[in-house]
């Protein structure tokens, strides 16, 4: 049995270290899209409007928590999101746009019997170059 846990922590050393030097090989190339001036692309904005629109409008009524996150945690993100106990969508269309128009959606499983949705946008700014 000491054998498998010395087995385990090769391996964990192992993946922290790839995902270590992970980190330092998109370091630079990150701080310096961090440190451009940009400015908020348009169209990106008014989806994520639309997105907090659809989502405002499935919570009417309901204990539902929604959050708007500009430039977050980047300066190129940010997000959408909607927490609840129980989500009910009236318009499939809407939920489906909504979805369509963010790069990724999750769903994430809470305590106290919570769930979160999260609409994430990616290129929410344009560098000035």
């Amino acid at each position: 049995m000491d054998n498998n846990l010395d087995l385990q922590y090769a391996l964990d050393a192992d993946i922290e270290t790839a995902f270590d030097s992970f980190v330092d090989a998109i370091y630079d190339e990150v701080m310096n899209d961090e440190m451009k001036t940009t400015i908020i692309s348009l169209p990106k904005h008014q989806q994520m409007k639309f997105v907090y629109s659809v989502l405002k409008h499935f919570a009417k009524g309901t204990d539902a928590v929604l959050s708007y996150k500009l430039c977050e945690p980047f300066k190129t993100m940010g997000s959408v999101s909607i927490e609840a106990k129980r989500l009910d969508f009236d318009n499939p269309e809407w939920f489906a746009r909504a979805a369509e128009f963010a790069s990724n959606t999750e769903v994430y499983p809470l305590t106290k019997n919570r769930i979160r949705l999260t609409f994430t946008f990616h290129g929410i700014t344009t560098p000035i170059e």
